[in-house]
Parts: structure tokens; C-alpha cells; sequence
């Protein structure tokens, strides 16, 4: 009975020394502090925050950048692009200045002006009534949710382009199949 109550003794020993020495629980934590040091881990509510912060961004610049499709509409269809250029660049009308722009209610994106041009503005020596001052802020890609879509002139129309491009692009394109396309072109 002895040695019975001895090793029931031993095996309680062993049973609570065990206890002592394994780690806590999983999820359990007894000491915050030193777990920052061991890895700091963001609150829910940093987390959230870095969220809301990522999703502003980004939607600034989907309303920044984004154009939603439109380009057929005001392109296309209404050739805008013609109205702002006016007569004297190639389009109708008398066109429209970067004062009238602005007038009609058009945001300059300041950030995307290119230095010297920044410059010129803080001088004055840029004149805000002449259209091609309008075409330069389309061309740096400057008026918020308005998009211009320019060539370097190099090609004269667009038998040239689709030329240059099917030599480039190595298309193989026959004559007859590069008439179709500038035809296709010009219907649009």
C-alpha cells in the first residue's frame, strides 16, 4: 500500500510539474506588453483605418482619372475635342480658352502640370484666353475628368497611321485590308 500511495504521489508530482511548465493556452495572453515587443500587431481599428484611407485613395483616383466610358459620347458623338480645338486648330467653331474652361466650371489638376509650365502661370506670362493654352492643359493631362487624345503630327492622315502601324506592329495587313480599316476608321 505503501509503494501504491508513493507512485500515486510521484504521479501527482509529475502531473503538476508538467502543468507548470507547458505554455498558456492558445489565444491567451497574460502579458500585452510583451507581445508589442515580440511582433506589433495593428488594432482592429488601426486596420480599419489603413482600409479607409486605401479606399479614399482609390477612389480619388477613379474620379480623377477614370473616365467612365465616355469618351464615345463627348467624342464620338458630340466631338467635343472639335469645339475645343475650334476652326483655327483644326476643329469648329471659335473654340474654347482655359478661362472659358474654367468658367464652365473645369478643374486644373496642378499637380500634373509639367514644371515649366507652372512657371509660366505663376508669372503670367501664360495667356488663359487663347485656345492653345486650353490643348497644352489637355495635352499634360491636367483638367480633371477630361481626357485628350493627341498624335505628333508626323503621320498626314490616317492611311499613314494605319501604314506605320501595320509595319510596326508586323500586322502583315494586304492593301485591301488596310483600306478596310481606314474605312472602318473614318465610319467611326
Amino acid at each position: 500500500m505503501k509503494s501504491l500511495l508513493s507512485l500515486l504521489a510521484v504521479g501527482c508530482l509529475l502531473t503538476v510539474a508538467y502543468a507548470c511548465t507547458t505554455s498558456q493556452p492558445k489565444g491567451v495572453e497574460t502579458d500585452p506588453a510583451v507581445r508589442a515587443q515580440r511582433a506589433p500587431q495593428k488594432s482592429f481599428d488601426d486596420r480599419v483605418e489603413d482600409h479607409v484611407k486605401r479606399m479614399l485613395d482609390e477612389g480619388k483616383k477613379i474620379f480623377r482619372y477614370d473616365t467612365f466610358g465616355s469618351e464615345d459620347f463627348w467624342g464620338g458623338q458630340l466631338r467635343l475635342h472639335e469645339a475645343i480645338a475650334g476652326e483655327k486648330l483644326g476643329g469648329v467653331g471659335p473654340g474654347v480658352s482655359a478661362r472659358q474652361a474654367l468658367q464652365f466650371g473645369l478643374k486644373v489638376d496642378i499637380s500634373a502640370l509639367p514644371s515649366i509650365l507652372l512657371e509660366a502661370l505663376r508669372t503670367r506670362a501664360v495667356d488663359l484666353d487663347r485656345v492653345e493654352t486650353t490643348q497644352e492643359l489637355l495635352r499634360a493631362n491636367a483638367v480633371v475628368g477630361v481626357t485628350g487624345v493627341y498624335h505628333d503630327g508626323r503621320f498626314a492622315d490616317l492611311n499613314d497611321v494605319v501604314e506605320h502601324y501595320s509595319r510596326v506592329l508586323r500586322l502583315s495587313l494586304t492593301e485591301a485590308e488596310r483600306t478596310d480599316l481606314v474605312q472602318f476608321l473614318k465610319s467611326l
